[in-house]
């Protein structure tokens, strides 16, 4: 029997709460949303999907030299934006700057190395974001309410985050949301 997982970059329980309370006021404005949970935010590399047992050990042993010669590197957690566009948001997130080049290339050789596995890679190019909230329902309302609350032009950071390892979760669905759990790490070392 299978379970969801997923690659990311996990963020540290001070950068979790930093964020939390960035987002309050938004929050507050839209509480019809979807939020993501603090202890669940991180930064998305490689969504694998139903996983089988003996395909975590695989993932580990292809990622593993697959990142082997990327360095650790820093991120800042910067600006509101959405999924697919302003008018009718279906995803709110915090975006990313720093050093972009290397998590889109992290991101890369994860795609390319677990391709053999049997997890094509993404038809999209990746976009470096952290996703906060999903919207499921008054997607044009939820927008308009984004635009007056200045979400998109207003300064705002949560801080940086200093990129060491990628970490394999799995994903429980529950109806009061999902729960994540880590399989491992691989600490970056290029």
């Amino acid at each position: 029997m299978g379970f969801r997982t997923f690659l990311a970059i996990d963020l540290p329980s001070s950068l979790q709460s930093a964020i939390g309370q960035n987002i309050r006021t938004v929050k507050r404005e839209l509480p019809g949303l979807s939020w993501s949970h603090s202890g669940n935010l991180h930064i998305n590399l490689k969504f694998f999907g139903d996983t089988t047992e003996s395909q975590v050990d695989q993932i580990r042993r292809v990622v593993e030299p697959a990142i082997a010669h990327v360095s650790p590197f820093d991120l800042e957690l910067k600006g509101f934006g959405v999924f697919p566009d302003k008018q009718s948001p279906r995803v709110l997130w915090i975006g990313l700057g720093g050093t972009l080049d290397r998590l889109v290339a992290l991101a890369g050789c994860v795609g390319r190395a677990v391709v053999p596995l049997g997890f094509p890679e993404e038809e999209r190019p990746f976009r470096p974001h952290l996703t906060v909230a999903r919207v499921k329902k008054d997607h044009r309302a939820v927008g308009r309410v984004l635009d007056a609350l200045g979400t998109f032009t207003a300064p705002f950071s949560c801080g940086s985050l200093s990129v060491q390892r990628v970490t394999l979760f799995k994903s429980d669905l529950r109806p009061t949301g999902p729960v994540y759990t880590k399989l491992w790490d691989v600490a970056l070392n290029g």
